[in-house]
């Protein structure tokens, strides 16, 4: 075809008949010998680079979700399809006389099985429940489209009109983007009454550099309803509601800057499990975690710590806001290794005796997440429902957030810590559709 395209349009049909047909299957030209004999070690070889591959490429896909290479998994999944027994399958069935058992999710279903469970008088809370505690975020989303597509009608203020109290909070929450949802607590904690330093905290410390970054790009619509507003706005806000040491720990926190391991340096910390029995490899594949930290770095920085801290009198909090902001999750806890070694000392023992209020919260809460994010949340759980009354805005604000992220792992955590389930603790803490809603996204088990 480009033969012909050269010569001009003025080729006749013939011709470029001709041209086409010497164009078609064109025969390869080949060595007179070729080998293909490829060794038994050469695929072994192969396949086991593409294993480590595809291993290193889940480590850093979890780095980006939640800073480590720790597995985590959410309790609310992607909904794939209606099974035997589903309510909306069933009321699908009685109302339309169409059968979507075991058919892939149909947005139009459950806008249409949500629709019914508002109509009229009274609503229908259980219909509610299934469907937002079964759905992830991403289809929720699509479920707001869908309701107005077919409706006319805004779902989300046909649901605020049917619910009230902490259910009809935390049935909002899910229905917001991530970056939203974590944009409206932060402007909640800056702008409600007085500053709520611990919803400030418990954000900022635990997101990844990706999720700073989505929260920045809507806080300004979230909080000023305007795109105008510049992501500076966000800085601006924590600036004139905070001070201080903790204000520059929180500014630091916000600039989603904290040092990430690049692939290249994972690969090389990336090495296959021995077998010990006859020493050969096993074809699974572990991380080297001294490989990933720069050891002699960890030496001078712990030492920079004490320096900063337990060698003086008075306290250099830059020094720790410096290190303690930035470095990747693996750095800092070789560091603190280190530091131990140093002072005879837990860091998070130094943290507590050199700072005070709420830099020693944000420090306190910054050494608790790398060392085991889920152990965090599960104290932040305990913490919101443990004595007289209940804090139902951080209660709403962890299990949402993290609900399709390491909501297992916190639960795992939280029994370890309570020896009670997180749904059991629920149960006996809340009440009515609220504590229904909570038990379905958490899950029983």
């Amino acid at each position: 075809m480009e033969e012909m395209l050269r010569r001009g349009q003025d080729l006749s049909h013939k011709k470029a008949e001709e041209i086409l047909e010497a164009d078609k299957d064109p025969k390869p030209v080949l060595p007179d010998k070729v080998d293909n004999t490829i060794t038994e070690e050469e695929i072994k070889a192969t396949v086991k680079e593409e294993m480590k591959r595809v291993f290193v490429a889940e480590l850093m896909r979890r780095q980006k979700v939640s800073g480590t290479f720790d597995m985590t998994e959410g309790t609310v999944k992607p909904f794939k399809k209606y099974d035997q027994g589903d309510p909306v399958a069933e009321w699908y069935f009685k109302h339309r006389s169409i059968n979507v058992t075991n058919k892939p999710w149909d947005p139009e279903c459950d806008c249409e099985y949500l629709r019914d469970a508002m109509k009229g008088l009274g609503t229908n809370d259980d219909a509610i429940i299934h469907v937002v505690s079964s759905r992830c975020n991403q289809q929720r989303q699509e479920l707001k489209d869908m309701f107005k597509a077919l409706y006319g009608r805004d779902l989300i203020h046909d649901i605020k009109g049917e619910l009230s109290g902490d259910y009809k909070e935390l049935v909002m929450a899910l229905f917001v983007s991530p970056a939203e949802y974590d944009a409206w607590c932060i402007k909640e904690a800056i702008y409600g009454l007085g500053t709520d330093e611990q919803a400030l905290v418990e954000i900022l410390m635990t997101r990844t550099n990706d999720q700073i970054k989505e929260i920045r790009a809507a806080y300004p619509n979230v909080v000023h309803k305007s795109r105008v507003a510049k992501d500076t706005q966000f800085e601006k806000d924590i600036k004139d509601d905070t001070s201080g040491d903790f204000k520059r720990l929180l500014l630091s926190a916000a600039m989603g800057k904290r040092y990430e391991i690049p692939q290249n340096r994972l690969e090389q910390a990336v090495q296959e499990i021995i077998n010990p029995q006859d020493n050969q490899g096993t074809g699974m594949f572990e991380v080297n975690y001294t490989k990933l930290c720069d050891q002699e770095k960890a030496k001078v920085e712990a030492q920079q710590l004490y320096k900063a801290g337990e060698a003086r009198w008075g306290t250099d909090e830059e020094t720790f806001n410096r290190i303690f902001s930035t470095r990747d999750y693996y750095q800092l806890r070789a560091t603190w290794d280190e530091y131990v070694k140093i002072t005879q000392r837990d860091i998070l023992n130094s943290v507590d005796r050199e700072t005070s209020g709420n830099f020693k919260k944000g420090l306190r809460a910054i050494v608790m997440n790398i060392r085991s994010r889920p152990m965090f949340f599960a104290e932040k759980l305990c913490d919101a429902m443990k004595g007289l009354g209940t804090d139902e805005p951080t209660l709403i604000r962890i299990i949402v957030s993290r609900s399709e992220i390491d909501m297992v792992q916190i639960k795992e955590c939280f029994l370890k810590l309570t020896n009670k389930t997180l749904w059991r603790w629920i149960k006996e803490d809340t009440s009515f559709n609220f504590k229904k809603l909570l038990q379905a996204i958490v899950g029983k088990n």
